[in-house]
């Protein structure tokens, strides 16, 4: 039993170890990999400090097992052996409970880390395929063969003339408007950034929102289906796109209005670095990958109750962003 409260030990640290590669990746929630580590840091002293509660009790087990092979018990001996016994038990039972609890953390942290770019688009849009495809579209698939559907789906079949499952309705619908508003704000700033620090911005601008629209794109999870998700990403972009050819052109140069001292100087492209923009536009992408599966995953049986509804939607709000 020691031996495999020690070994239940030393697995939760290890893969503690793992975890902390996704503590910059975006995929995980502000404090989720913190919190995780207190964790960890408080079982490790407990084992590794010589004062610890498990190494106290790792030390009194292996005393009295000395004890056996040299005497046999006293009954108060025997009892208290027994106790500690039952002690490392329950510990390695909570201890194991957290590695499992690990485990699921690391699926979520994967399947939600949407690969960083740092390429040509077109070989990123196929790796970024190949991810939907293993993390996400292969499990809508097995789930739609257990008839399970979407969200989306449930929604569409409440019975809004039932006041419960209009505010019910009303709830879920509230959530995804105030987080899609949320993420399409954060794409607006982003082209108003791309906008103040390029003196390209037209140029810059159009390569940047011709890449986001062929990315969303690549982020349903489901291939060849429909997005309400996805297409309402991509019409804010189209409607940013529309917006900035209204208001006509912005850089000096695009409105002619450079003197001639600027205009014999060599022409120097000023543009975010490539770096810095794809880690901003990673954070944006992983949030619409999270709002895409909460929505339109087929992950739901045939029937869910209200509650379960209620639930979904506060959830919604708490952890999307």
């Amino acid at each position: 039993m020691a031996s495999e409260l020690e070994i239940s030990i030393k697995n939760v640290i290890k893969r503690s170890k793992e975890l902390n590669e996704f503590e910059d990746s975006g995929s995980v929630k502000e404090g989720e990999i913190e919190r995780l580590q207190l964790a960890v840091e408080e079982l490790r002293r407990s084992y590794e400090d010589a004062n610890g509660e498990n190494a106290k009790i790792l030390r009194a087990y292996y005393s009295y097992k000395d004890r056996q092979k040299r005497r046999r018990l006293s009954e108060k001996e025997k009892r208290q052996l027994k106790r500690l016994m039952v002690d490392m038990e329950s510990r390695k039972k909570e201890i194991d409970d957290m590695y499992a609890s690990m485990g699921a953390f690391e699926e979520k942290f994967r399947k939600y880390n949407v690969p960083k770019r740092f390429q040509p688009l077109k070989p990123y849009l196929g790796r970024l395929q190949e991810f939907m495809k293993s993390t996400w579209r292969e499990e809508s698939e097995k789930s739609r063969k257990k008839e399970q559907r979407s969200l989306l789906e449930c929604m569409a079949e409440l019975d809004l003339s039932n006041d419960e499952d209009m505010i019910t309705f009303c709830a879920l619908k509230n959530a995804f408007t105030d987080i899609g508003i949320q993420i399409s704000m954060y794409f607006i700033e982003f082209f108003l950034l791309i906008m103040a620090v390029s003196n390209e911005s037209e140029e810059i601008l159009a390569l940047v929102t011709y890449e986001v629209k062929a990315i969303l794109k690549c982020l349903s999870v489901e291939e060849n289906s429909y997005s309400i998700v996805i297409n309402m990403f991509v019409k804010t972009v189209q409607f940013f796109e529309g917006a900035m050819k209204l208001a006509g052109p912005f850089s000096d140069e695009a409105k002619g209005q450079k003197s001639k001292e600027d205009a014999k100087e060599k022409k120097v492209m000023v543009f975010l670095d490539d770096e810095r923009k794809d880690d901003l536009l990673h954070l944006i992408f992983i949030e619409v990958l999270r709002l895409e599966v909460s929505y339109r995953s087929p992950n739901l049986p045939m029937k869910v109750i209200n509650d379960v509804y209620y639930s979904m939607a506060s959830h919604l709000m708490d952890n999307v962003f």
